[in-house]
Parts: C-alpha cells; sequence; structure tokens
C-alpha cells in the first residue's frame, strides 16, 4: 500500500480507533463489512456537536478567566469591556485599559491575551484590533513579541482543533479532492516549507484560517507551523502595533493609512528577506550538482568488456639502436620526417660510442699479479729433493 509523503497522522483512519461510530469498521481494504459504514452526513453531524461543546467550553473557560483576572471595574466602565468591532470601541477600550493598566499591569496582560487566543483558536474577527489596542496600551517593544506569540499560539490551538475534528471532512470527496490537491502543491515546496509558508501569510490570499484548518492535514508539522506563522504575521504586526502607538492621536479609522508606500516597501522588505535563504540553498544545489558533473566527467572511461585490448593514450616512438624490423627500418630512413632527420646524427654517435664500450672490456679494479708455474717445474723440483 502506498503513502503518500504529505500524509498527515491525523486521518480518518487515526479517528476510526476513537470515534464509537467507526469502531465496528473493518481495517482491510476492500473486504466486506459485517456492518453498514456510517455515512458522511452523519460524521459530520458528530463533529459539529463536538465543535460546539468545545466552543462552549472556551467560551465559559474565557469567561471565567476574565471574571478572576479583571480587576474591579467601576460600573460605568463595565460596558466598555468587549471586543472591539469599530474604530470608536478601540478608543474607548484603550482609554480603559490605560487606566487599569498602572495600577494592575499583570492582569491587564493576562486577559488581553486570554481574549487574542480565544479569538484565533476559532478564527474570529478582531485580531487587527487587539493588535492595534497592544501598541497602543504598551507600545510596539513589549506589543510587538506579545502579539506575534499570541497569534503563533491561537493558529496552533485551530491547528489541534482542525486535526482533531477536520478528519470527517474527508469523507466529502470534494474536500478530500482539494486536499489533495494542496498536499502535492506542497510537496514541491518540501524544501522550502518555511519560507513557503511565511510569503502565504503574508500573502492576503488564502485566508489566514484556512492554512490553519489545512495544515494539520497536508503533512505540515506542529513546530514548523508555530515558526512560520510567527515570522509571516511579524511584519503586518509591526504595522498594527506601530499604528497603535499613535491612536491618541487619531480622529478615524481613516488615519491608520494600512495602504502606504511605507507599508508595502515593509511587507516586501519582509518577502525578500524571507526568499533569500531559498535563492542560497537554490544557488549552493545547482552549484554542488555542476561539481559533482565535472568530477563524473574528469573519470576515466570503464574498459571495454569484450576483452579487445583498448589505447588510452599514444605515447612518442622509442628509439632503438637498431632496427629490428623493416617497418621500423623505414622509419629511421625516412628522410621526410623532420624529427628523426634532425636527430638521426646525434643518435649516430650516440650508437657508435656504445658499440665502441660494448666491444672493449671495462677494467674496474687492477689487483696483484697472479704468478702460474707450470707442472715441470713443479715435477723436477721434486725428483731432486729425493
Amino acid at each position: 500500500m502506498l503513502h503518500h509523503p504529505n500524509t498527515s497522522e491525523y486521518t480518518l483512519d487515526t479517528v476510526r480507533d476513537t470515534d464509537p461510530l467507526l469502531q465496528h469498521s473493518s481495517s482491510f481494504y476492500g473486504s466486506a463489512d459485517s456492518t453498514k459504514r456510517p455515512s458522511s452526513s452523519r460524521l459530520l453531524l458528530s463533529a459539529a456537536l463536538r465543535m460546539a461543546v468545545l466552543f462552549f467550553v472556551s467560551t465559559f473557560v474565557l469567561g471565567g478567566t476574565l471574571f478572576l483576572a479583571l480587576p474591579t471595574v467601576h460600573p460605568d466602565d463595565r460596558p466598555l469591556l468587549h471586543i472591539p468591532k469599530s474604530f470608536d470601541d478601540l478608543k474607548a477600550l484603550n482609554g480603559l485599559l490605560k487606566k487599569y493598566r498602572d495600577i494592575y499591569p499583570e492582569r491587564t496582560l493576562v486577559c488581553y491575551v486570554i481574549t487574542y487566543l480565544f479569538l484565533q483558536a476559532f478564527s474570529l474577527p478582531g485580531s487587527m484590533y487587539l493588535s492595534i489596542l497592544g501598541g497602543a496600551v504598551w507600545g510596539v517593544p513589549v506589543a510587538l513579541p506579545v502579539a506575534c506569540t499570541c497569534i503563533a499560539t491561537g493558529a496552533t490551538l485551530c491547528y489541534l482543533i482542525s486535526a482533531a475534528f477536520g478528519p470527517a471532512l474527508l469523507t466529502v470527496p470534494r474536500w478530500k479532492a482539494r486536499l489533495d490537491t494542496w498536499s502535492e502543491k506542497l510537496c514541491q515546496q518540501r524544501d522550502n516549507i518555511i519560507s513557503f509558508l511565511i510569503v502565504l501569510r503574508i500573502a492576503p490570499f488564502p485566508p489566514h484560517w484556512v492554512i490553519n484548518i489545512v495544515c494539520p492535514h497536508v503533512g505540515i508539522g506542529l513546530l514548523p507551523f508555530w515558526f512560520s506563522t510567527w515570522l509571516g504575521v511579524f511584519g503586518v504586526t509591526v504595522i498594527h502595533t506601530t499604528i497603535g502607538g499613535g491612536l491618541d492621536e487619531m480622529t478615524s479609522a481613516a488615519d491608520f493609512h494600512l495602504f502606504s508606500w511605507k507599508n508595502f516597501l515593509l511587507l516586501s522588505a519582509v518577502v525578500v528577506g524571507v526568499l533569500i535563504p531559498v535563492g542560497l540553498r537554490y544557488y549552493f544545489k545547482r552549484e554542488a550538482a555542476s561539481a559533482t558533473a565535472m568530477e563524473g566527467a574528469d573519470l576515466p572511461e570503464e574498459l571495454p568488456q569484450d576483452g579487445d585490448d583498448r589505447i588510452l593514450a599514444v605515447g612518442p616512438l622509442s628509439l632503438s639502436k637498431k632496427p629490428t624490423s623493416p617497418q621500423v627500418a623505414s622509419i629511421y630512413a625516412s628522410k621526410d620526417n623532420s624529427f628523426y632527420a634532425n636527430q638521426q646524427p646525434e643518435q649516430d654517435e650516440d650508437v657508435d660510442d656504445d658499440d665502441d664500450d660494448e666491444d672493449e672490456d671495462i677494467i674496474l679494479e687492477a689487483g696483484p699479479a697472479i704468478v702460474i708455474k707450470s707442472s715441470q717445474d713443479g715435477s723436477s723440483s721434486g725428483s731432486a729433493t729425493h
């Protein structure tokens, strides 16, 4: 059975072991099931009910946290405590938070963070206003890392929710076909997946909530998802928190100037910075491929397998003293060969000297003379003694 490289661990097969609606289904592909498999609509209804329960529980946790963490608010200020949806709501909430910021700094920050996480986890509108509000209350140096961390962590919660309840969508052929298409596109960018996800966060399309829902089902891990989300929203969050720094001097939402050349150049610089590692990786990969190709070209060719001799290189002919065959003699005797014609006189002299040396015996060292007596002298001397 083939396994797609981008297959996520959060699939319908994972839910089948824990979902009571799928416990009696057969695990063998193509085998006859003893029980009827639940329909797609039933699985979607079950996932929707569980999602609704999770939303109400999360809302209760948010309300309880705000009830415990918020300081005692004056009755006249309580109507101002809600998620801002307009410029006037944002201005009023900014004044209220600044009033309690100096008295209860930790509580104010906890309420801000838990509210931001709730909005991001369920992809609710209002995140931009919270980023602007953070810049207005705490300034850009504090609000920028806090807002980026809240966005990345809240998107990760949405990632986990989709991983838990999203596999029911795989029973719908249309959604499954789209996920397969997106999975193939991500597979093509596997070497540059972090940069690819960062660019998707900066681009206006697709919406961020779509990325949060799709990523767990196309093979994107949890850590790369969080890291790419933090870096991807950094440029936009700089713009939002900077706008919040001047919120007190603004009179309407038109003073935000979200679409300006300054903001465009800032986001372009972030995109260029993200694409620099991609370009360097492509350059070094190409250089490595060319170096490998050159090394392969320098290797000697393989010898023939049929046993025939093969001449790899031809050197100069050796000059022997005397030709040993008519063919070699004809080469020496040729007058057209300028090389041999120029070298012939010197070679003749060398050959004559070598012949003389070979004919004569060479005395390396002379020792004392040896006197050999004849046998007749020896016999005569022997008779005389007798």
